[in-house]
């Protein structure tokens, strides 16, 4: 029996490394000279090469409850990664195309579980303790990696053999897989601030195993807050975190979501949160967790897009009080479409979807826009009553993209809306 796991887990080291090798899609982003940001070198490829594999293994557990069409991107997100994986889905008893998903990509699942369970966070639990590997993360169904993530996020574990919990950028898209918004709170670790802000995204962060047993695993209990009351339990057992500065997961953001659909229920959870690892009696992160679900929810009542507007008022106003500085985020200020100079929208772009058209709504709407797309070279397209339309060549398509948009005529601009027009052969984002 010993014989036999140790020659399974060879085959899946042999094919993680083999599909690394072989899935690789080299490219050279446009020039980068005029903008703050820098790529990081992962991106540059997806995959690393085979003389920078490491023997670092990632435990993935994947929980899911009819989301079998958003499925198979996370699934080939995964495969789109050059460090060894062990794979856990754990599925509640989907009435979908669960089996069929599945199916495909049986050559990379470990372990996979269909039925009745004990919600989300037991699942998960579950799977992290049957799914074997040094770091242990969990990627919801209708999330996805980066191309090369967790190869970017084993090389600072491999580098900082003190570092307990690495945790990165994540961009907010639609179902469609359209960019919305770059994850705004993310910030350096501040243990202080944990309580009270939830400055870490879930499928952006991993926990060394050590540590994550040390804190004692995930609470099944919890339905909403299970990764934040981790991060906490984490930091109060003395783990040492780390931002790393790129982009590792997309995070769709659609009604549906449990996170905006989780009413009352849900903020009492994070007020458990404050009240007991903040020692904070009163909700104080509620107006802020209020602000971003009402951001993002569509078809706002008027008393809605009051309150967001007043919400919005009161948080610059307590930056000024602070004399906090306008951060952005690869040339996003934060919470807001407004750009300051140059912008790096960045997507994953798995399967073989094809896409002949992008579409920007942007502020002015009369002005020039210069826009790179990977390496199909930089062009001048004028807006047309606030629309950009953008013919894209299939050569400017990858695994990792990235697209620079510069106004010519305004440093302060806005990108209101993003959006491809796709057609698909066979993996669906």
């Amino acid at each position: 029996m010993a014989a036999k796991c140790l020659t399974r887990k060879f085959i899946t080291i042999l094919k993680n490394i083999f599909s690394g090798m072989c899935c690789c899609t080299s490219f050279t982003g446009p020039d980068c000279s005029n903008t703050d940001e820098r790529v990081p070198a992962f991106s540059q490829g997806g995959f690393r090469p085979i003389n920078g594999y490491h023997m670092l293994s990632f435990a993935v557990a994947i929980p899911n409850l009819n989301q079998s069409r958003f499925l198979s991107v996370a699934l080939e997100s995964i495969r789109h990664q050059s460090a060894p994986v062990s794979l856990a889905v754990m599925d509640g008893g989907s009435t979908d195309d669960f089996d069929g998903v599945v199916a495909r990509y049986q050559d990379m699942i470990d372990y996979v579980q269909s039925g009745p369970d004990g919600g989300q966070a037991a699942a998960i639990k579950k799977g992290k303790d049957i799914a074997k590997g040094d770091i242990v993360c969990w990627l919801n169904a209708d999330d996805y990696y980066f191309p090369g993530a967790l190869g970017a996020v084993s090389d600072v574990f491999e580098a900082h053999p003190e570092i307990d919990v690495v945790y990165g950028d994540a961009v907010h898209v639609t179902p469609m897989g359209d960019f919305l918004s770059y994850f705004p709170a993310v910030a350096e670790f501040n243990a202080r601030m944990l309580p009270v802000s939830c400055f870490i995204c879930q499928p952006a962060c991993f926990v060394r195993r050590t540590a994550y047993d040390k804190a004692g695993g995930i609470d099944p209990a919890l339905k909403y807050t299970m990764d934040w009351d981790l991060w906490c339990r984490l930091a109060a057992c003395g783990a040492t975190f780390t931002y790393l500065h790129a982009p590792l997961a997309a995070v769709r953001c659609y009604p549906e979501t449990k996170t905006l659909s989780g009413g009352w229920r849900r903020y009492s959870e994070i007020w458990r949160i404050g009240k007991k690892y903040g020692n904070r009696l009163l909700p104080v992160s509620w107006p802020g967790f209020y602000r971003y679900d009402l951001s993002f929810k569509q078809n706002k009542t008027l008393k809605e897009k009051m309150m967001l507007i007043g919400l919005e008022c009161a948080r610059q106003a307590k930056k000024r009080l602070c004399k906090e500085t306008n951060e952005t985020l690869y040339g996003f200020y934060r919470w807001s479409s407004r750009v300051d100079g140059q912008c790096l929208v960045q997507l994953p772009w798995y399967g073989d979807r094809k896409s002949k058209r992008l579409t920007l709504t942007v502020s002015p709407p009369d002005a020039s826009y210069r826009i790179a797309i990977n390496h199909a070279g930089t062009e001048v397209h004028p807006a047309d009553n606030g629309q950009v339309i953008i013919s894209i060549p299939e050569r400017a398509l990858a695994a990792h993209l990235l697209i620079r948009i510069e106004c010519l005529q305004n440093r302060q601009w806005e990108l209101h809306t993003f959006s491809f027009e796709k057609t698909y052969g066979g993996c669906r984002a």
